[in-house]
């Protein structure tokens, strides 16, 4: 029978999922699907950099192995098109199992699931950093299954098997075991320093928690370099390079307007905490504000602050809302007769002009991705340099071109693998875009024939004007420059 209540749920289901196709856009998807391709064709995952002519000696640990193959096959078999259905399908997976554990469901769960939604949506797309919301939505929803719906605890032990599995796809696997020790830290406080309530956990359950995390902690070393994809998260964490110059590791600026959600969803936390009727456990300040702290030292992390903040907030917001009102429709306790036929008739229409709307949009996607490429990545100046023979030599690229380049089977300068290249060797990559002092060292000592380079980047005003390089191609996006005499 489809009532008003599980339309709603569906609609928002279709939503999410829907609002999650995004164009193929992430300029590291492209050597994520090479390297996925070189593990599927080797039958092993490579140990040295395979991509570059600059640190070819260098040890490659591919954390995300197991993303990079599923992503290649998704490839083969459906294109970018099929890759971009199926991280849709992740996100709105991910954002489901938060409804499911959000309180007042279907309405006032639905409306903090999308505030959650629109928090994190900025990095949304095909990106193997979307397995890190998923899975972090497992945690919780398996956590507080035991905490608020009553599950046994035996629930727990699916926590090590995730976590194995999420080691082999991406190095984010860490947040879920700073997940699991907050639970247990918080539940403990909450146990010996607080007054304990519905929702908190046995000592026995906090004890089998604890052995839970030690145990996901060992388990994430079943993967094939052992401990150093173990500690490989460790050395992002630590890098300099990659938190002072790539932009997603900054913190959110909110002058800008897609942050402003993410200031807006932490505002509606404290407010929903300070009037809520029930008491504020350490679990909850604990998972409200190291997520939160986290977002607020870097963009990347705001996402994983959605996902684990969204609970709480609905849980005392309905609290709040306790004694006004707006309680029995936001708890979902609202008497509901059961819905007449033509009720039903027009629930299903109403479900069949979303699901045509949705696949509309899908459509309009989708058409669109072709033209999106075109306007990111240097296409047509890479069509040039291979009509002219100049894909063979040694390119100085771009950054954020660097994975397109991989994806046209054209060695690089360097690309979106900074841990590959080393802090040192980033900086030296820098020395040269940024135009620094002793600016044409890289290009001279890594025999660099030819320069690849935004349109509107400093280094390549410098090169227009310099006697040791001529222009050979220009376009909207992306000029082309050869050394003199090459």
């Amino acid at each position: 029978m489809l009532t008003t209540r599980r339309l709603f749920t569906t609609l928002l289901a279709i939503a999410l999922f829907v609002m999650s196709v995004r164009e193929t856009l992430d300029p590291d998807m492209w050597w994520h699907l090479r390297t996925g391709e070189a593990i599927w064709q080797m039958g092993a995952i490579p140990q040295f950099d395979l991509f570059s002519y600059t640190v070819p000696q260098n040890v490659w640990i591919v954390q995300q192995w197991l993303t990079d193959v599923g992503m290649w096959l998704v490839y083969e078999l459906a294109g970018l098109a099929g890759l971009s259905l199926l991280f849709a399908a992740i996100v709105a997976v991910a954002f489901m199992l938060v409804y499911a554990r959000c309180a007042g469901r279907p309405y006032l769960a639905a409306l903090v699931t999308l505030v959650a939604y629109f928090t994190a949506a900025l990095p949304l797309g095909v990106r193997p950093q979307m397995i890190n919301i998923l899975f972090l939505a497992l945690f919780v929803f398996v956590v507080d299954g035991v905490r608020l719906a009553g599950w046994r605890s035996r629930a727990f032990w699916l926590l090590p098997l995730l976590t194995a599995l999420w080691a082999n796809m991406h190095s984010g696997y860490l947040t879920g075991i700073a997940l699991l020790g907050a639970y247990v830290v918080g539940e403990a406080m909450q146990r010996r320093l607080a007054q304990p309530d519905e929702t908190t956990l046995a000592w026995p359950q906090i004890g089998q928690l604890a052995g839970v995390t030690a145990l996901s902690l060992l388990a994430a070393l079943i993967n094939p370099r052992g401990l150093d994809l173990v500690l490989f998260p460790l050395g992002t964490l630590g890098s300099d390079a990659i938190q002072s110059n790539i932009v997603e590791w900054y913190s959110p600026d909110f002058h800008l307007v897609y942050f402003w959600f993410f200031g807006g969803m932490m505002a509606l936390g404290v407010v929903s905490l300070v009037f809520s009727r029930r008491p504020v456990t350490w679990t909850d300040l604990l998972l409200f504000g190291g997520p939160a702290a986290g977002g607020l030292l870097s963009a990347r992390h705001i996402p994983l602050f959605a996902v684990a903040a969204a609970p709480i907030i609905a849980r005392h917001l309905l609290s709040a809302l306790s004694q006004t009102r707006l309680y029995p429709l936001a708890s979902g306790t609202s008497s509901q007769a059961a819905p007449t036929r033509f009720l039903q008739i027009l629930n299903g229409v109403v479900l069949l002009l979303m699901l045509l709307v949705g696949a509309v949009w899908l459509q309009t996607r989708l058409a669109g991705n072709e033209a999106a490429l075109a306007r990111t990545f240097p296409i047509a100046a890479v069509d040039f340099m291979e009509e002219a023979g100049l894909a063979d030599k040694r390119i100085y690229n771009t950054y954020e071109w660097g994975g397109y380049l991989i994806w046209r089977r054209i060695p690089v300068f360097i690309d979106g693998r900074t841990e590959l290249y080393g802090d040192n060797f980033f900086r030296y990559y820098l020395q040269t875009t940024r135009v620094g002092e002793d600016w044409q060292q890289p290009l001279d000592e890594m025999a660099v024939d030819v320069a690849l380079l935004r349109r509107s980047s400093a280094l390549a005003t410098v090169l227009q004007v310099s006697g040791d390089w001529q222009e050979v191609y220009s376009d909207d996006l992306a000029r082309v420059f050869v050394r003199n005499g090459d």
